[in-house]
């Protein structure tokens, strides 16, 4: 039992550590082709002794989701089977199948690019036997015999994705074969498999990037000098001074960028300047609010989790300007999620946006 607590504890760590890897670029939809090579082994009804057997392949399939794609495998082996008097029973084989793909680490990691796939496989074989050594009932099928035999298939994937169009493949299976010719009726065949194989993808559709919200520049509320008052006209009397130029108001408006690393939504030590800038500006202009607009980067996880996270961080501001003397009531929060990117860059999107408006 230990043993596998130990097993499962490492697959869930494996599962962990593939969850970070990601890219702005969507991997699904796409085609493969693939070259596959490995052992099979043929077992029935039949007291024959068994031998595993090499077996060479090629597929070629579609994923039309990051988690279904379909697959067309064809295969060959040539297998051999002692008999119980000391003779050698020999066959050739070949099979097309065609195979449903079911990608489990995009449906519990739903990342789109995960650096480890755990694929589920189902499939219809279709089968045909060429043996080339008659032995009495122990041939696959006679003279008059249909060589031909479907069949049913189950199996899975270990897939490992070592670069963007290339992967490298382990899958195990067992076909089961449905035997109705009347030499060997009933003698249904299990063939337990195991390959290892290259694959080349292709196909990517490139992702459309939003485009960045244009903010509005800062205007400054300008005030015209005012006149000095004119000279009085007596000899008498010296001039007046000029009055002093009066000092211009701070700003009706401010804004500020406050960015946030990848997954946090902490404000830190580096954003204390700009809180405190922002608290300062607040308390000049009493009768100002703020909005907080909250950001999450689009080539970063998904639509439900970048929306929690861009809400968590515009909370986060929103309670370090409590915390410097803002009252709540002046604060108004927002949050967009990944549905708005307000940046050219990917990371920049990280972000909340502080915008103060004198009412």
């Amino acid at each position: 039992m230990k043993k596998y607590k130990i097993l499962f504890s490492l697959l869930m760590l494996l599962f962990a550590a593939t969850a970070s890897a990601q890219n702005e670029e969507s991997r699904y939809p796409h085609a493969f082709v693939g070259l596959q090579g490995g052992l099979l082994q043929n077992y029935n009804g039949q007291d024959l002794s068994r031998n595993w057997d090499p077996m060479a392949g090629v597929q070629l399939g579609y994923y039309f989701t990051d988690v279904f794609g379909t697959r067309l495998q064809a295969f060959g082996s040539s297998w051999k089977a002692d008999l119980g008097n000391g003779d050698e029973f020999k066959s050739k084989l070949g099979s097309i199948d065609l195979d449903v793909l079911l990608n489990l680490s995009n449906v519990f990691f739903p990342n789109r690019n995960n650096l480890v796939n755990v694929i589920a496989v189902v499939g219809a074989p279709f089968e045909l036997i060429v043996p080339h050594t008659w032995v009495d009932n122990y041939a696959r099928c006679d003279a008059n015999g249909d060589r031909w035999n479907p069949g049913w298939k189950g199996g899975g994937i270990l897939e490992l994705n070592i670069a963007k169009h290339w992967g490298i493949n382990l899958e195990g299976g067992v076909n089961y074969i449905r035997q109705d010719n009347s030499a060997t009726a009933g003698n249904d065949k299990w063939w337990p498999y195991a390959m290892a194989g290259l694959t080349y993808k292709f196909g990517y559709k490139k992702a459309k990037k939003a485009a960045p919200i244009v903010e509005e520049p800062v205007v400054e509320e300008q005030k015209p000098e005012p006149k000095p008052e004119p000279k009085p006209v007596v000899v008498e009397k010296k001039p007046e001074p000029k009055p002093e130029p009066v000092a211009k108001p701070a700003p009706a408006k401010t804004t500020q960028n406050l960015f946030f690393k990848i997954g946090r939504a902490t404000v830190t030590k580096e954003h204390a300047q700009k809180i405190d800038e922002i608290a300062q500006w607040a308390k000049d202009h009493p009768t100002a609010e703020i909005a907080l607009t909250g950001y999450a980067d689009k080539g970063t996880g998904n639509a439900r989790i970048n929306q929690a996270l861009s809400e968590r961080r515009a909370a986060a501001v929103k309670d370090a300007l409590v915390k410097k003397g803002v009252q709540a009531s002046r604060i108004a929060v927002d949050a967009k999620g990944d549905t708005v990117q307000p940046f050219a860059q990917n990371d920049d999107n990280r972000a909340v946006i502080v915008l103060g408006e004198e009412k």
